[in-house]
C-alpha cells in the first residue's frame, strides 16, 4: 500500500492497524460509557477479545510519502503515537516523480481538490501530470483517489473503473478506482501535423 500524498498519515495509520488486526478506537473513551444502560462487563469482554486478536507490530509493505517534509514529520509523529512507526516506511517525495515501491499494489490518496477558488488553475495543471505519473510508473497498481470535485479527476486522463459516493466529513465526495495497465500512455501526435 502506498499513500504518496500522505499528509498527517491517516490512511497509513488505518492500514497499519488493519494489518495488525488492531480494532479502531481500542483505547478510546467513548461517550456511551456514561449511559445508564451501559454494560461495562460486556464492553470489557469485547475489549479482551479485541486485544487477543492483535498481532505483533512488525514492518509491513506500507509506504507513505509527501512533497512536504513537515507533513512527513506529522505522519511520523502520528504513527509513533499509535505505536505503528516501525511498520510504515515514510519519505519526503513528490508523487509526480516517485517510483512505485513494488511491481503491483494499492495506491490510496486524498489529493487536493480545490475547495478554494484560487487553487483551480494550479490543480488543473496538476491532475494531468498525476495521470502521466500513474501511467508511466504504476502499471499493475490499483489506485484510489477521493475527490469532491467531479471535474478534476477527468483531467487524470484515465477512466475510473469504479465510483463510490462517500463523505469526507460533511463534504460529499467520490472514491474513484483506477486500474493502471501497462501501455495506457496515449501516443502523442506529432506537432504541426
Amino acid at each position: 500500500l502506498l499513500d504518496p500524498m500522505c499528509g498527517s498519515g491517516t490512511f497509513l495509520l488505518e492500514a497499519a492497524l488493519m494489518a495488525h488486526d488492531i480494532a479502531p478506537g481500542l483505547a478510546r473513551k467513548f461517550g456511551f460509557f456514561r449511559l445508564d444502560n451501559f454494560d461495562a462487563a460486556l464492553w470489557q469482554k469485547l475489549l479482551t477479545e479485541a486485544e487477543g486478536r492483535k498481532k505483533p507490530v512488525v514492518p509491513q509493505p506500507i509506504f507513505g510519502s509527501d512533497v512536504s517534509q513537515d507533513q512527513v514529520e506529522r505522519a511520523r509523529q502520528n504513527l509513533a503515537a499509535a505505536g505503528m512507526h516501525e511498520c510504515v516506511r515514510l519519505e519526503c517525495a513528490d508523487m509526480l516523480v516517485r517510483t512505485a515501491p513494488a511491481p503491483e499494489g494499492v495506491l490510496v490518496a486524498n489529493p487536493p481538490y480545490g475547495v478554494r477558488l484560487e487553487e483551480a488553475e494550479r490543480l488543473a495543471a496538476f491532475y494531468p501530470k498525476l495521470g502521466d505519473a500513474l501511467k508511466q510508473r504504476f502499471a499493475g497498481w490499483r489506485c484510489y483517489f477521493i475527490s469532491a470535485d467531479p471535474q478534476l479527476p477527468k483531467l487524470i486522463g484515465l477512466k475510473a473503473s469504479k465510483r463510490t459516493p462517500l463523505f469526507n466529513g460533511a463534504l460529499e465526495c467520490r472514491l474513484l478506482e483506477y486500474k493502471i495497465i501497462a501501455g495506457q500512455m496515449r501516443q502523442q501526435k506529432p506537432s504541426g501535423r
